[in-house]
C-alpha cells in the first residue's frame, strides 16, 4: 500500500502514523513493541514517540515483510 505523505507535517504521533500506514493504533503499537522497541525503556517512551516521514517509509517496509 503506498503511503500518502502529502501532508506538510514534520512529525506524526502514534495515532497519526497508524492512520498514514493504514493500521489501527493498536496494530502499530504491537508492531513497534515486537520489532522496534527495547524493553523496558522503549515501552515507557511509546506514548511520547514521534515519527518523521522517513520513519513511516521504514515502518511501511517492515509491514510489507510481515506475513498476514
Amino acid at each position: 500500500m503506498p503511503l500518502d505523505l502529502s501532508s506538510t507535517k514534520a512529525e506524526y504521533n502514534v495515532d497519526e502514523a497508524a492512520l498514514v500506514l493504514g493500521l489501527s493504533s493498536g496494530e502499530l503499537r504491537s508492531l513497534l513493541i515486537r520489532y522496534v522497541l527495547d524493553e523496558p525503556e522503549g515501552l515507557q517512551n511509546l506514548p511520547k514517540m514521534r515519527f518523521r516521514r522517513a520513519d513511516l517509509v521504514m515502518l511501511r517496509l517492515v509491514c510489507d515483510t510481515i506475513p498476514s
